[in-house]
């Protein structure tokens, strides 16, 4: 896998939680570049990347913030990916689900961030995280054998 293949695939892994949704939100992408170093390798010189796609669901009222991060949830459940923890506290107004691709190990995100807590007003964000590759000399990208995609820290919506 290279970074162009890591990016399309986490689009994919982004499509199959969005395109459904009701109502269709609009991706606003977030974040200034999508490949960046490992965040395993903080003492590096970098010779591992991965690539982070992060988007604002946007368009819609601030009250359907937690019934998108739900259907993105359904959606990717139906995929067969896995939680990373256990499944979103539905109780709290504004939840996040971690989960991941048990086949490539890719990580992904869906949480809401408080706009009004007192009209229960949110807005979702979805992020896509790769796991970490190899750049060869040569630069052509490479997948690290068994390198686990490293889970960024939740964005704030």
């Amino acid at each position: 896998m290279d970074d162009q293949q890591a990016t399309k695939r986490a689009e994919e892994i982004i499509h199959q939680a969005v395109d459904g949704m009701s109502p269709k939100p609009i991706l606003k992408r977030t974040g200034l570049r999508p490949v960046g170093a490992c965040l395993a390798d903080d003492h590096s010189v970098g010779e591992r990347q991965q690539v982070t796609l992060s988007y604002q669901l946007t368009g819609v009222p601030g009250t359907e913030a937690k019934k998108l991060v739900r259907q993105a949830r359904d959606a990717w459940v139906k995929h067969g990916y896995k939680f990373q923890d256990s499944d979103g506290d539905w109780s709290d107004p504004f939840p996040s689900v971690d989960m991941r691709t048990p086949s490539d190990d890719f990580w992904m995100t869906v949480l809401t961030g408080v706009v009004d807590k007192a009209k229960g007003e949110g807005l979702a964000a979805i992020s896509v995280t790769s796991p970490c590759f190899d750049a060869d000399t040569d630069g052509t990208l490479r997948v690290a054998v068994a390198t686990p995609a490293v889970r960024p820290r939740a964005a704030t919506a």
